[in-house]
């Protein structure tokens, strides 16, 4: 057990338990000179620790950031360096609601003078975070900063082999899609939890984190029309992470090499006229006109029926009004989940009659699958769209890209999957 301290000041006659001796003039004046320099010691010594202190405090309170990120393409988020913070901007990240999101990014350590009644305050760089999506990997990987993630929702449709090793090693925690338990988050106290919201109802779920403390921050980048504008989304990141340099460095490679890709189709003569998707319950969902796999279409040399359709998502089409088309279509890319032509035509004997199939021109995004279904096109491509490009422009343009092997895409054969 821990002895009580003794007490500073005692009675000079009783210090030590007996009566204390006489001390030597001699001894005395000796005393009071180690008295004297070792109170100018103090003296020092406080001083240079006052200054010391007030410089840190100044330090503390006054930072400016070395690299900042410029949105270009993105449409979803808006970054803004002040003194002292960041001011990181979600816009319109519902389906159903115009809303505007903002977050203060907050170097540890920085003192900020004004209390934001509308804004999270999030200390950065982030150590930690919970991600709900894949897309929210593909940001980490990116940036070399995987070791961030504690907790992973959907964790059985990761494709990451370095996010699948963590899972397997405990140093992630793996929620199931659609059974987050927020116990188990709160257990994790991790610095942000990354979610990608549909309805704003859906973000709802998560106040009782936020009611403990928990900073929950909204990731809308599938929203995005455009494919660099999704990969845009590695800059957001960056500000999270103060990699800001390094997001403009791997993103301005994809962007060079993407505007390189379209740029080499541009003269093409012949655009192959190209379907997409396959029907479900008697409807065919096709890509509008300006979604962002429209624009893959465009930006890779293709005709698509359905470009001048200013929809930015699906539209629902008929089984007969798309059958027409399939009948002369050149080509057919994205077939739900289908490995092999048997079955497409297992779905409906009636794609018999359409020309891809006829001439084994159907491709499907689903290459790169992992043993529990994850899908790396919807993981590492959203950030690498130079890379989807590439395999659109070889599927459609061939002789432009004699030598791509595919990456992401696969040309469907009669049978099971190679």
């Amino acid at each position: 057990m821990e002895q009580a301290r003794r007490p500073a000041c005692v009675d000079e006659g009783n210090a030590f338990g007996r009566k204390a001796e006489p001390m030597p003039e001699t001894s005395l004046r000796y005393a009071c000179l180690l008295s004297f320099v070792a109170w100018l010691s103090f003296i020092s010594c406080t001083s240079d620790g006052s200054r010391e202190s007030k410089a840190n405090r100044v330090s503390q309170t006054t930072y400016t950031f070395r690299d900042t990120a410029t949105v270009k393409y993105a449409s979803g988020f808006h970054i803004e360096y002040k003194e002292n913070y960041k001011l990181l901007e979600i816009r319109n990240p519902y389906q159903d609601l115009t809303d505007t999101l903002r977050y203060i990014l907050k170097p540890r350590g920085i003192v900020l003078d004004t209390a934001f009644t509308d804004a999270q305050v999030i200390d950065i760089p982030v150590r930690t975070m919970i991600a709900t999506s894949t897309t929210h990997i593909a940001l980490t990987e990116m940036l070399e900063a995987n070791e961030i993630i504690t907790g992973m929702v959907g964790a059985e449709y990761a494709y990451s082999s370095e996010i699948k090793k963590m899972l397997d090693e405990g140093k992630i925690t793996g929620f199931n899609q659609g059974e987050f338990n927020k116990e188990q988050a709160l257990a994790l106290q991790p610095d942000l939890i990354m979610v990608s919201a549909g309805q704003s109802s859906q973000f709802d779920d998560y106040r009782v984190l936020m009611d403990s403390g928990i900073n929950v921050l909204l990731n809308s980048e599938w929203l995005e029309t455009t494919p660099l504008g999704k990969a845009e989304w590695v800059k957001m990141m960056g500000a999270l992470l103060n990699r800001e340099d390094m997001a403009n460095e791997q993103f301005g490679k994809v962007a060079t090499q993407y505007h390189n890709l379209k740029g080499k189709v541009a003269e093409a003569k012949e655009k192959p006229l190209v379907i997409n998707n396959l029907p479900y319950k008697g409807a065919w969902f096709v890509s509008g006109g300006d979604s962002f796999t429209a624009r893959y279409l465009k930006d890779a040399g293709a005709d698509y029926p359905w470009y001048g359709n200013s929809s930015t998502g699906g539209l629902r089409k008929d089984f007969e009004a798309v059958y027409e088309v399939g009948l002369k279509a050149d080509v057919w890319i994205n077939p739900g989940a289908a490995n092999s032509l048997d079955e497409i035509i297992e779905k409906d004997s009636r794609f018999r009659d359409f020309k891809p199939l006829k001439s084994g021109r159907i491709y499907n995004n689903n290459r790169r699958m992992s043993d529990s279904g994850g899908n790396d096109y919807w993981e590492s491509g959203v950030v690498h769209p130079e890379r989807v490009l590439a395999d659109l422009i070889h599927i459609f343009h061939p002789e432009i890209l004699s030598e791509r092997e595919l990456y992401y895409y696969k040309k469907l054969d009669v049978g099971a999957d190679e």
